[in-house]
């Protein structure tokens, strides 16, 4: 079980893990996989000890880096080669990107290293970087989806609002941020058969919403028997249980729900793969 922190691309706040986080991994462990925390490249301003001034963590470095994480994991004698992903937040984004890409842009990466992930979870991770629709209207100041993160982590110049997207993003499949975003490599070059997918938002997550439908479309539109569980909650912004890793144990009380704690949820579907 590979867990992959929020940290926006950029910054390391979360990796010595929030409360709930570091109660995820132990719940985690409690049902039998073996967990480990991984590192990646981070875009500016934040950077790893380890992180050369010639690699700077833009895309697609940081996906490349959980490639190299799960090849390490398939390596080590405790590997069953089974792989799971979980990510919160910015870490849902990598995990949803590695999961169906089968592209060796590291060494030792191929489709038969892919097949080896059963099953993904993505807690608030965006996927569609040219999507900025915001249904839960939360503050614009308040959304963790941020274009300047969003440009910063595919090393295009930020352009500020009221422009708010680089002009050449119109889901065409040409620009930068289309091209880095997870919904877009499953319509264009994602594998013929990847892992069933968990994705989970909150009403008021600062992630809107709207980027699970994103990948959920994706996914179905692409892979029409493929698993994919989508969880919209109804907690809003400001409650405790609003993003990502924080609802771990809340109850995930969307209609489609069998009335489970997320926590209870997400391991129930892993053991199942």
């Amino acid at each position: 079980m590979l867990m992959l922190p929020p940290d926006i691309f950029k910054l390391e706040s979360a990796d010595d893990g929030v409360p709930t986080e570091k109660q995820a991994s132990y719940d985690l462990q409690f049902a039998g996989f073996l967990v480990f925390q991984v590192d990646h490249r981070l875009a500016p301003p934040g950077r790893l000890g380890h992180q050369l001034d010639t690699d700077k963590g833009y895309a697609p470095e940081q996906t490349d880096d959980l490639k190299r994480q799960i090849l390490a994991a398939l390596a080590d004698p405790q590997c069953n080669g089974n792989i799971y992903l979980v990510g919160g937040s910015a870490g849902g984004t990598l995990a949803l990107w590695c999961a169906p890409d089968p592209l060796p842009t590291v060494s030792g990466w191929d489709e038969p290293a892919r097949s080896h992930i059963k099953a993904v979870v993505s807690l608030s991770g965006p996927t569609q970087f040219c999507d900025w629709s915001n249904p839960g209207r939360l503050p614009s100041n308040q959304l963790t989806m941020d274009e300047g993160d969003f440009d910063n982590y595919v090393n295009l110049p930020y352009l500020p609002y009221p422009t708010n997207c680089d002009p050449s993003c119109d889901w065409s499949g040409n620009c930068a941020l289309d091209q880095a975003s997870p919904a877009w490599l499953v319509t264009h070059g994602a594998t013929s058969n990847p892992p069933p997918v968990m994705l989970y938002s909150t009403r008021g997550d600062p992630v809107p919403y709207a980027q699970a439908d994103d990948m959920y479309n994706a996914l179905i539109t692409q892979f029409p028997s493929l698993e994919v569980h989508k969880y919209r909650m109804n907690y809003p912004y400001g409650d405790p249980h609003d993003h990502a890793y924080r609802y771990w144990h809340a109850l995930n009380n969307d209609p489609l729900s069998d009335g489970l704690c997320v926590s209870q949820e997400v391991i129930t579907f892993l053991q199942a793969h």
